[in-house]
């Protein structure tokens, strides 16, 4: 029971790295075609001022920016309560931290004005954000309670 848990944990550490890589792909593709296609920024403009009239889009920015700083605390929790011996993954910690960090500073420093394609990168972040996060607590630093 516990190799098959194992084996699940692994595919699904595998699944949201795949899925982490390919939004981070995304959002660069977005970033860049918004700079050099006209046709792209044109459907991007289009998109911000629909998505603007249809949500209220500085709500959901401060509930993810809240989420994420309480991603954060429990990072923290989570890694100064653990043992010293399960301390050895301490990289899976870090690039949380960063993709955590960076999306923060995503959130608070850009905008439409800044960069057009703003809401896009910032689901896309989110979302690799999320990912990461997923993978740091489902990467099997905790004992097995069997």
């Amino acid at each position: 029971m516990i190799r098959q848990q194992n084996k699940l944990q692994y595919v699904l550490i595998i699944l949201f790295s795949i899925l982490e890589t390919l939004t981070l792909i995304g959002a660069y593709s977005a970033h860049y075609f918004t700079k050099t296609r006209m046709g792209m920024l044109r459907h991007v403009v289009y998109l911000n001022g629909k998505w603007e009239k249809s949500f209220p889009i500085s709500t959901i920015k401060w509930i993810a920016i809240c989420i994420i700083i309480v991603l954060i605390i429990f990072i923290f929790l989570d890694f100064f309560k653990r043992d010293k011996r399960y301390r050895a993954k301490i990289l899976v910690m870090l690039w949380t931290m960063v993709t955590n960090g960076w999306t923060l500073y995503f959130l608070f420093a850009y905008g439409t004005e800044r960069n057009r394609a703003y809401y896009i990168l910032s689901i896309c972040f989110i979302l690799m954000t999320l990912f990461q996060n997923i993978i740091y607590f489902n990467s099997g630093f905790r004992k097995l309670k069997y």
